[in-house]
């Protein structure tokens, strides 16, 4: 059978940086050239970056693109390679609005505008010699390209590469059973490879790869599957991009949250089917291994290296060139100043330690350690004069000073001000320290703990906070580093500190008992009763299930965070503020 080396490229593309893409896909090129490769292979929307969302409802982006896309064609050399971008067929979406007489008329409010595809362009040379579009538009989860895109413009495209059919398609299509993989190899298609911008969640990898190994077996042909890598705001891209033969084993695996080019040799059944591509560069350098398997990570370690891939990435693309944070001495902000580091280096990262009248010295201790095994900054700024002054302030408001919840939550806005006046004054971005155990249940205070730029661990349940703070401390002792964390952060009680001898688990159930109900509540979608009757406590699933319900308005105004699960608040569940429906 007919060998084909393919070179697929793991980019990290800008979503609008249409010429820096340019340029990644143009390296990629040359690399690929230079490692002999017949045909290079790009993600899902790979010029415009993924997910463009409403720069996708501007003509002049679309415009734009197609631009980008003949500058891409004309530099440059190297093999023939695949482009994500966009397809406009010339038909017009124009909106509709009834008249007076019942009759569909052009509504004048809504310009119409191009019909377009999500596509791959093929740039063989100097010119673009075929394109495919991508026919099934999720709409679930973090998609919303019914939105955005129309299905299948175009035929089916499959272009002959060294006597093999190569056919082409764009993520959702290679999802389906009988679907359009089906139908390319029923058009003679001997070989399939399938751009992607699938987004990392906890065990996506293996699911992919179960399907792609049942896609090759139900259509005998091998399939190469190249995946975006990098943040785009909330999402975080994993690549691990895969070669399967035709018998689903994996040949080739690229590794995680890597930019990389993963160059794999195929063998695939010969075919005259397709539009020629140019035959193959000769090879000029021994630098590329083929076919090289990289071993995954393994779960907590994949987590860990979505949220400072997503971090890093969140701050670079938008020019943030330094963090700040609040350092408490507790596990949330522990794992989020490592986190931070980890992304963009310790003299980039600066912590304020900002005890109040009821902060307990091992705290204050345990920050000062925390910023002295990370090599940080730390900055002490005590809140108690503040705190004092606002509480002489309101005394004139109340008759009295304030107590209880409304005192706890003016200490955590205090902290939050001085932040923000920090972040103001020196361009640098607050890290907020909430988890997703907290953001569920409303246990944060708005414009306090929540004020900030981006909310590191926002999808991480108090438990994997823990996990995650282990994990990195072990990768530290295999390394003979010093533990980033202190195990004394780890074994005290949570607590916000907020009032004398204060405990998480004096508002909230055990972080052990609270989290298996949000999982099952959030991300699964149980209702009440379907979780009682799973045998969970009925007094306390009401009581959590409200306590999700009423904190939405809190959850809405939260800055964006890395989405590491299935459902993320935010993009994936969107719950309406103003609900009346609660459970009996």
């Amino acid at each position: 059978m007919p060998v084909v080396r393919l070179a697929l490229a793991q980019m990290n593309a800008v979503v609008g940086g249409l010429a820096q893409n340019v340029e990644t896909i143009g390296r990629f090129r040359t690399q690929a050239g230079a490692a002999g490769a017949s045909l290079v292979v790009t993600p899902e929307l790979s010029l415009l970056g993924y997910p463009p969302e409403d720069l996708l409802l501007k003509e002049g982006f679309i415009i734009a693109a197609d631009e980008a896309l003949e500058v891409l064609a004309t530099v440059g050399e190297g093999p023939a390679v695949v482009v994500g971008t966009v397809l406009a067929d010339g038909e017009r979406w124009i909106s509709l609005a009834p008249s007076s007489d019942g009759r569909d008329v052009v509504a004048q409010t809504t310009p119409p505008r191009a019909h377009v595809a999500n596509a791959l362009a093929v740039i063989d040379r100097h010119a673009v010699v075929t394109t495919a579009s991508k026919r099934l538009l999720p709409n679930y989860d973090v998609f919303d390209e019914q939105r955005y895109f129309h299905p299948g413009i175009g035929e089916h495209a499959i272009v002959n590469v060294n006597g093999v059919a190569v056919g082409l398609l764009i993520c959702e299509d290679v999802w389906t059973d009988a679907g359009p993989a089906a139908e390319l190899a029923a058009q003679g298609a001997t070989m399939l490879i399938v751009s992607n911008a699938s987004p990392f969640a906890r065990g996506r990898r293996g699911e992919r790869e179960a399907m792609l190994a049942s896609r090759a077996r139900e259509v005998n042909c091998p399939i190469a599957y190249v995946n975006l890598v990098g943040g785009q705001d909330e999402l975080v891209f994993d690549g691990q991009s895969v070669v399967v033969d035709a018998n689903g084993a994996v040949i080739a695996r690229a590794g995680a949250f890597e930019e990389a080019m993963l160059v794999t040799e195929v063998k695939a059944r010969a075919s005259s089917v397709g539009t020629p591509i140019s035959p193959a560069p000769v090879a000029t350098s021994s630098a590329y291994r083929v076919n090289v398997v990289a071993t995954p990570p393994e779960e907590t370690a994949e987590i860990y290296q979505a949220l400072v891939t997503g971090t890093r990435d969140y701050l670079r693309k938008n020019g943030f060139r330094s963090v700040i944070l609040g350092v408490s001495g507790g596990v949330d902000s522990s794992l989020v100043a490592t986190i931070a580091v980890d992304a963009v280096g310790s003299a980039a990262v600066r912590g304020f330690a900002m005890p109040s009248r009821y902060s307990s010295g091992h705290s204050v201790a345990d920050a000062a350690d925390l910023a002295q095994r990370l090599d940080i900054d730390l900055v002490t700024v005590p809140i108690e004069d503040a705190h004092v002054a606002f509480g002489s302030m309101l005394h004139g408001v109340f008759g009295a000073d304030p107590v209880g919840l409304t005192d706890e939550n003016l200490q955590s806005r205090i902290r939050g001000v001085i932040l923000m006046a920090v972040s103001n004054a020196t361009g640098a971005i607050v890290l907020t320290t909430g988890n997703k155990s907290e953001m569920a249940t409303g246990y944060s205070t708005l414009y306090g703990d929540s004020a900030g730029g981006f909310a590191v661990i926002k999808d991480v349940p108090k438990t994997l906070v823990y996990e995650l703070c282990r994990y990195r401390n072990e990768v530290a002792r295999l390394a003979g580093d010093p533990e980033p964390i202190p195990v004394s952060v780890l074994d005290k009680p949570p607590s916000a500190e907020l009032r004398p001898d204060q405990r998480d688990d004096q508002s909230l159930p055990p972080y052990d008992e609270l989290d298996p109900l949000l999982e099952l509540y959030v991300e699964r979608d149980h209702t009440a009763e379907a979780m009682i009757e799973l045998g969970h406590n009925p007094e306390l699933v009401l009581r959590i299930v409200r306590l999700v319900d009423g904190s939405e308005y809190k959850r809405r105004q939260m800055p964006p965070g890395v989405r590491i699960s299935s459902k993320a608040f935010g993009r994936d569940r969107r719950m309406p503020i103003t609900n009346a429906f609660r459970p009996t």
